[in-house]
């Protein structure tokens, strides 16, 4: 795969990573010239259509995010059945090989890190993206200590083999939310959960669960409870957020990420900040009552005793009692749900947002009396009833507008095809270029630009420099002899110009060098300045000789080079 140029315009310069789903490569856009990462699906990954058609869904919604703490998408495409993702190239390590140099994190360089995650998942979350992966594998660390997400809106596409035996879901599967395990649609607060584990494993170098299988460490993130941290010295404050992020019952959980990045900050500027509830969560049993007795204070000891333990036995109460109350009003509480039906889709997500469900688009149809994008249909309709963490499938309106994709470097005639099946007109520009013919250099309106049915995208495409009847390459004479390079340049419909270094050519001597460099474009007949080197110089005297004088075959040769390169000075660099 090394060397391949994937859709004319990635050439591949070394593998960089691989796991249970794709492999990726280090890139360099010959385009643009700049270097970015590939990420090459692997061809036999189950699901086949239905996988392919999710995954590019997924990854152009992904595209639309631009973060600074998220890892951009700049392409997606498909050549020669290989379907690759081109993303920004991160010059970093992923947080799973920091920790593993490291070993452990200080509390404060963990919040560091985990509150720039929540600034990348608030982006996310807010256009309705939900990352559905996150994990020390996915989180890259530059060379300049910023943080980059990366694989957003690919890991769902993982659906039905998370508890498979690759290198990818193995290590998935200590960090997966447990309605996830349960086989319940993911949402925001599933990401936090994950993130709650990351940060669990930045400071104590391990992860909270895990077990011989995938599937036993599965049912630990259902049933089990996490150990405190007992590696290092941490304040109360961290364990808290911490295990709120990473309870059990999403309604429990933060239940945004801005949330958990504000308890972060505040812990960073006052160790002694109070997480609201953060007692519920975790709340250590730090008091040594052995300290307290001494033979002349046994009787205050006992009414420290009884104060203490009156004062736990109320607050244990009051927490099984609300941890009663979530749980019954989680497990068992049902919503109405929420007419979607006419709203667009932006309007549906802030509905489905308030009401703890997800929402999720299934098809498209074409369907008279309804605006164009918004929905016809949904799934469970109005009467019905549904829990948080649910998910309503809607059918949507085909749109009549079109977001531009970028088709440069693509052939002009199927990209004509293509817009030509959605509606739209094209008008073809040919130009003299470098690039191969029929490829397009650029187009009108840019890549980005919403068009509606009927409109017309300009393309400009190269017609190849060879077309131009008026240019040629100058050939490579270097270490030729003189006959040779006369015939290189007739042959080339060019000339013998200026002949400098001998006194009397003869067929043998050797070129030493042109005065116009090879691959250059020059004007068909121009005449090149050649440098010789007698062949049996080396046994005559050493008298140095210097002499220009103009060739027989054209008399006025120098004047004529000097004046045809010169002329050319535009053209020598047209492509």
């Amino acid at each position: 795969m090394i060397g391949k140029i994937l859709g004319k315009r990635y050439e591949l310069l070394e593998e960089i990573g691989k796991g249970g789903m794709a492999y990726v490569y280090k890139a360099r856009c010959v385009l643009l010239n700049r270097i970015v990462a590939v990420k090459i699906l692997r061809d036999d990954l189950e699901g086949g259509d239905e996988f392919l058609t999710r995954f590019n869904t997924e990854a152009q919604a992904a595209a639309s995010l631009t973060h600074p703490n998220i890892v951009s998408i700049f392409d997606v495409g498909v050549d020669e059945g290989m379907h690759y993702i081109v993303m920004e190239y991160v010059d970093g390590i992923t947080l799973k090989e920091y920790i593993k140099d490291k070993q452990k994190l200080s509390y404060t360089e963990a919040l560091d890190i985990a509150y720039q995650i929540c600034d990348a998942l608030q982006a996310a979350h807010d256009k309705n993206i939900v990352h559905r992966d996150i994990k020390p594998h996915n989180i890259l660390i530059t060379s300049d200590r910023n943080i980059k997400v990366a694989d957003f809106g690919i890991a769902r596409s993982t659906t039905g083999t998370t508890l498979s035996k690759n290198e990818d879901i193995l290590g998935s599967v200590h960090y997966i939310s447990p309605e996830q395990v349960n086989g319940i649609s993911a949402d925001y607060r599933s990401d936090i959960y994950s993130l709650g584990i990351c940060l669990y494993e930045m400071i104590s170098g391990k992860v909270p669960f895990d077990a011989e299988t995938p599937v036993a460490v599965a049912m630990m993130q259902t049933d089990s409870e996490p150990e405190p941290i007992k590696e290092v010295e941490i304040p109360v404050s961290v364990h808290q957020i911490i295990f709120k992020a990473m309870s059990k019952i999403p309604d429990m959980r933060y239940q945004n990420a801005s949330e958990f990045k504000n308890d972060m900050l505040s812990i960073v500027e006052d160790v002694h900040y109070q997480v609201p509830d953060g007692d519920f969560y975790y709340k250590p049993d730090n008091i040594d009552f052995d300290d307290l007795q001494t033979d002349n204070n046994i009787g205050m000891f006992r009414k420290v005793t009884a104060i203490v333990g009156g004062f736990v036995t109320a607050l244990l109460i009051v927490l099984i009692s609300i941890f009663i109350y979530n749980y019954v009003r989680t497990a068992s509480h049902y919503y109405d749900v929420p007419e979607l039906v006419g709203k667009t889709l932006d309007e549906a997500g802030v509905i489905c947002k308030e009401a703890g469900v997800s929402l999720v688009v299934s098809d498209e149809v074409e369907k008279k009396g309804f605006e164009s994008g918004t929905i016809v249909s949904q799934t469970p309709v109005k009467s019905e009833r549904i829990k948080s963490g649910d998910v309503i499938k809607v059918i949507i309106n085909k749109t009549n507008s079109f977001t531009l994709d970028d088709y440069t470097g693509k052939q002009y005639k199927s990209v004509k095809k293509d817009l030509k099946e959605i509606g739209y007109e094209t008008e073809i520009n040919f130009e003299e270029s470098k690039f191969d013919k029929d490829t397009v250099l650029r187009q009108s309106p840019k890549s980005g630009t919403k068009l509606k049915k009927g409109d017309t995208v300009t393309l400009y495409v190269s017609n190849g420099a060879s077309r131009n009847e008026n240019l040629v390459t100058v050939p490579s004479l270097d270490g030729k002899t003189y006959k040779e390079a006369k015939r290189i340049l007739e042959e080339s419909d060019l000339s013998v110009g200026t002949i400098s270094g001998v006194q009397n050519p003869s067929d043998d001597d050797r070129v030493i060098s042109q005065n116009i460099p090879y691959t250059s474009k020059v004007k068909r007949g121009t005449a090149v300045g050649i440098s010789l080197r007698e062949i049996e110089s080396d046994s005559k005297s050493n008298e140095k000789t210097d002499y220009e004088y103009e060739s027989d075959d054209d008399s006025d040769a120098s004047e004529k080079t000097d004046d045809s390169y010169s002329d050319s000075g535009e053209d020598n660099n047209e492509y």
